[in-house]
């Protein structure tokens, strides 16, 4: 189950991706869901993460453990 924070703006942008690429690599049993971040409260952890990220210093340092790869875009 893959849950992903809904975005209007982006909505059916993903749904073309997602089925596409699901399809393409053969992930036909792969079950998504769009939700809004008070519906699953797991989603507030990517921008806790980022807000720590972003503030520097110690809260960066807290952050870092949870941190797996940068890529600047």
């Amino acid at each position: 189950m893959l849950v992903i924070e809904t975005d209007e703006s982006v909505l059916e942008l993903d749904r073309r991706i997602l089925y596409r690429s699901t399809r393409l690599h053969g992930c036909e049993a792969l079950e998504y869901r769009h939700h809004r971040a008070h519906e699953e409260p797991l989603l507030a952890i990517p921008d806790a993460l980022a807000w720590c990220w972003q503030r520097g210093g110690p809260w960066k340092a807290r952050a870092k453990d949870f941190v797996a790869d940068i890529k600047t875009v």
